[in-house]
């Protein structure tokens, strides 16, 4: 503990996960009979290359998990740095008491997934049409896993990160190291 330095500090708090830095999803849900939903999500990383899956982490008291759990099926949106927009207003709102698609902040930015029956969004750097595969209990949250049935990748586009409760975008990439002479 000698070499920490002056900035750093022990912190018994539960606000640490804020210092995670997390890319942001818009996860998208929907049921038959009811407006789809949409709610940000930085929560949310693959845990399987092939086939792809993804695990969102949900609230149990979230329309989303309402509608994951009926439905069997979600959509992971990763944003892109220009959409944060977007995650700013599906976080704020809640699907139970606005249908998040109908506001202007949404116009043109959805559109109709092939395997899903929830919307995904246009302009982000993954969309991933996922098809549940198992549930994980963590107290107030639920563990979504998905496989991606479908994804559809934009190269040009650079992911929003999320840190600190503030948005950031990737910046100069850092060269790693090849030779550790770790012997």
């Amino acid at each position: 503990m000698d070499n920490l330095q002056s900035d750093s500090v022990l912190w018994d708090d539960p606000r640490t996960y804020m210092f995670f830095a997390t890319t942001v999803s818009l996860t998208t849900s929907c049921i038959e009979g009811s407006l789809p939903n949409v709610m940000a999500n930085e929560w949310v990383m693959s845990v399987c290359w092939d086939p792809l899956r993804i695990l969102a982490i949900i609230s149990k008291e979230s329309l989303t998990h309402e509608y994951i759990l009926q439905s069997k099926e979600f959509g992971i949106n990763l944003c892109s740095m220009e959409q944060a927009h977007l995650s700013s207003y599906a976080g704020r709102t809640t699907g139970r008491e606005v249908h998040k698609f109908s506001h202007s902040v949404f116009d043109n930015q959805f559109y109709t997934a092939t395997h899903i029956k929830a919307p995904m969004i246009e302009g982000c750097v993954v969309n991933a049409e996922c098809i549940l595969e198992e549930t994980i209990e963590l107290d107030e949250y639920t563990g979504f896993i998905g496989r991606a049935v479908v994804t559809r990748v934009d190269q040009k586009q650079r992911p929003l990160i999320y840190t600190r409760s503030k948005y950031f975008f990737l910046g100069n990439q850092i060269q790693k190291t090849v030779d550790l002479n770790l012997g």
